[in-house]
């Protein structure tokens, strides 16, 4: 349980870090940067209001009073649109209808969505309507139309007024303007009950906020919220319907809040807020690129002759891959004539594709005799070439140091399939490459909403090794070592009792993997990449593909450069592992798969369907959508639905999550493709349930796409 001293120890180290990071900046006001309330949402403390984070950016906040922690997770996903995923820890014997739980403390999950109407102009309000706990177990259910005006010179005052209906109604109701509401039934949660939205009796709400300084606000509100579940099992009380607050902002991205509720009760929270639009070119440190090479005036000296020199080949071929190793990026081939030179790359270095592209490009400058007026540059990933950068000479000389440099780049180059277009033939050099690489470093691996504890993890050690054969042939397996943690001491998730039709344990059987031994075989596995055809890109891997399933993952896709629209199958045939993490099997084995679309909806935004087959042998689909901010931050959400059943899928009724993958680049401010990512999700259950297969194409060949590389035009000469 995250008592409240623990909470202000990791608020003020949040703070602290915030502050040793804050830079010079203009100040923030109410308008333009909300306060976020003990939901997460923008709000003044426990009530809601009409303001919306700036676009994009994401809001984390813990919160701490009376025995109740929340922790919130709100991304801005549109303009006008907040969402957020939200695990509340409730202690003190808390029931929720009266049955006695098992453990001390009672853990809720829920999502929320707060979609700002009308924005405020003239006399006009903003106007935002807001649904809390959509599809939880309807702890926190309620709704609300909320509205907010700014007054004084820089908007340094805020009044607010709502109505409110749910658990915001339970105090003085004022009638029914939409109809009854019928009682909550928090079953299983997970499902969406429209029935209840904005119906039965409604109350008011409102308060103030006003900007002290530049960074101290203070607030007061009146809340409708009478916490009557809570003060029926003897958490809190209520002895007044004012809250007032204050909080501070330290640093660049925290804020400190400390708050008087409900008139006897002291409250503590920290949100912090990072801004993934934060452009990539300030946060990167590198090494400065060697500049791009003019040719001569003089004609003369754009003689073919060199073609005939013997040992041309080699002088070229030992320029280009001492300048490539100096820049990060390795050499795989290099072909070229008297006027055309086609350098083939791996970007093993840079996050951004189009910061590989700007580094082959001044390389081919310096490096290529001055009769070669074409550069073409060739991405290759797992020895596929995926796409082909045609440029003339001419362009990249003049282009360089342009005020519209990077994107005259684009404008001018043509980007198509590596396929379509033969190679020069008077010089070809194929480089191997490094064929075997090998690391050896700690791992975390930690495990959410665990039915006992919220948070649960291991430390240990990673033992990884990759030969690359050639030819898109690639051999690879990771080994690790538990040294200390409590994953092991994880329980197994609760399922439908007693059902015929209930699904297979798929998943739900995890946390025997994590009891049964310290050491295992995380992967094991033999793949070949290819290229059957224009477009077509293909992947076959065969092994122990993760920590639960081994077996034949076999895939194609067909994703043309210039195409918005990927069309993807996947057949794979696995069986579970045994629990050791040997390399035993156990009886169950399933063929499954699914036929996907992947979608380039424009501004940052992708989507996703798979329909087909799950692990526990159930025929569903799952719809992803995802946001791509230029610096490399990918945030988005699932969610699947299958003919299993809300009753015997469980708690939660269908799988659904958020994921979150944060380049390490713009942390550490340093070139990697590393990265962060984690997928939260309230409950992993054995419906909707698929494989996790390392290494699946429309991942690895889409950044290389014109959309994506165009996308990040910005960083071609970085």
């Amino acid at each position: 349980m995250m008592r409240l001293p623990a909470l202000v120890a990791i608020g003020l180290m949040l703070t602290a870090v915030s502050a040793a990071r804050a830079q010079v900046e203009p100040p923030r006001t109410l308008a333009t940067a909300p306060s976020l309330n003990y939901f997460g949402l923008p709000g003044l403390i426990d009530t809601p209001t009409a303001a919306a984070m700036p676009d994009g950016v994401l809001g984390l906040t813990l919160g701490h009073f009376s025995d109740q922690s929340r922790i919130t997770l709100a991304f801005q996903v549109l303009p006008r649109v907040t969402a957020t995923l939200r695990y509340a820890i409730v202690g003190g014997g808390f029931t929720l209808g009266g049955s006695q739980p098992d453990q001390d403390y009672y853990y809720d999950r829920s999502f929320d969505i707060h979609w700002r109407a009308i924005d405020e102009g003239g006399w006009w309000p903003a106007v935002a309507i807001g649904i809390r706990d959509i599809v939880g177990t309807g702890l926190y259910g309620s709704e609300y139309i909320v509205a907010t005006r700014h007054f004084g010179a820089r908007d340094q005052l805020a009044v607010t007024a709502g109505v409110g209906w749910g658990r915001l109604v339970q105090r003085d109701p004022a009638g029914q303007p939409f109809g009854t509401r019928p009682p909550i039934d928090s079953g299983q949660g997970g499902s969406v009950d429209f029935d209840q939205f904005f119906r039965g009796d409604a109350a008011v709400f409102g308060g103030l906020e006003w900007q002290a300084t530049d960074r101290l606000r203070l607030q007061v509100e009146y809340s409708s919220d009478l916490y009557l579940e809570e003060q029926a099992d003897g958490l809190l009380s209520i002895d007044s319907p004012f809250n007032i607050g204050a909080t501070y902002r330290a640093g660049r991205n925290g804020t400190l809040a400390l708050h008087y509720l409900y008139g006897n009760t002291i409250g503590l929270s920290y949100s912090l807020v990072l801004d993934p639009n934060r452009p990539a070119a300030n946060t990167l440190v590198v090494a400065a690129p060697n500049p791009v090479a003019p040719r001569t005036a003089r004609r003369e000296a754009y003689s073919t002759g060199w073609t005939a020199q013997p040992d041309g080949p080699v002088i070229l071929r030992d320029n280009v891959a001492r300048l490539m190793q100096e820049d990060g990026l390795e050499l795989v081939g290099l072909s070229l004539d008297a006027h055309r030179a086609v350098l083939r790359i791996r970007n093993t270095g840079f996050q951004f594709e189009s910061m590989a592209l700007g580094r082959a490009l001044r390389i081919l400058s310096i490096t290529m005799p001055h009769s070669v007026e074409l550069f073409e540059v060739v991405f290759v990933v797992e020895g596929m070439d995926v796409s082909r950068v045609r440029i003339a000479r001419g362009d990249v000389e003049a282009l360089e140091h342009a005020p519209d440099g990077a994107d005259e780049v684009f404008a001018r180059a043509g980007i198509e399939d590596a396929r379509r277009v033969r190679d020069p033939g008077l010089i070809e050099i194929a480089e191997p490459g490094e064929r075997l690489s090998w690391g050896l470093a700690p791992y975390v691996e930690t495990v959410l909403f665990d039915p006992s504890a919220p948070v649960r993890g291991d430390l240990g050690l990673r033992a990884e090794a990759r030969y690359a054969f050639g030819s898109g042939f690639v051999a690879e397996g990771e080994i690790r070592v538990r040294m200390l943690g409590n994953l092991d001491e994880s329980q197994q998730v609760d399922g439908p009792v007693n059902s015929p039709t209930a699904p297979y344990p798929v998943r739900t059987d995890a946390y025997l993997y994590n009891r049964e031994s310290d050491a295992r075989i995380e992967r094991l596995t033999f793949s070949h990449y290819g290229r059957p055809g224009p477009n077509l890109y293909s992947r076959m891997t065969l092994g122990y593909l993760e920590r639960m399933y081994a077996g034949l993952s076999t895939e194609l896709l067909w994703r043309p450069v210039d195409s918005r629209l990927g069309i993807g199958l996947e057949v794979n045939h696995v069986w579970q592992r045994d629990f050791d993490g040997g390399f035993g099997l156990r009886d169950y084995s399933v063929t499954m798969g699914h036929l996907s679309a992947y979608y380039d909806l424009g501004e940052d935004y992708r989507a996703q369907l798979d329909i087909g087959r799950y692990l526990a042998g159930d025929l569903g689909a799952t719809l992803s959508l995802e946001r791509v901010f230029d610096n490399g931050w990918r945030v988005g959400a699932f969610a699947t639905l299958t003919d299993v059943s809300f009753e015997d899928f469980g708690e939660g009724s269908f799988d659904k999550g958020i994921t979150l993958e944060i380049p390490v680049g713009s942390i550490a401010g340093q070139a990697t493709r590393r990265t962060l990512g984690t997928t939260l999700r309230p409950l992993l259950r054995d419906g909707g349930a698929t494989l996790n297969v390392e290494g699946r194409l429309n991942a690895l060949v889409s950044d290389y796409h014109g959309t994506r590389l165009e996308d990040t035009r910005g960083m071609v000469w970085r």
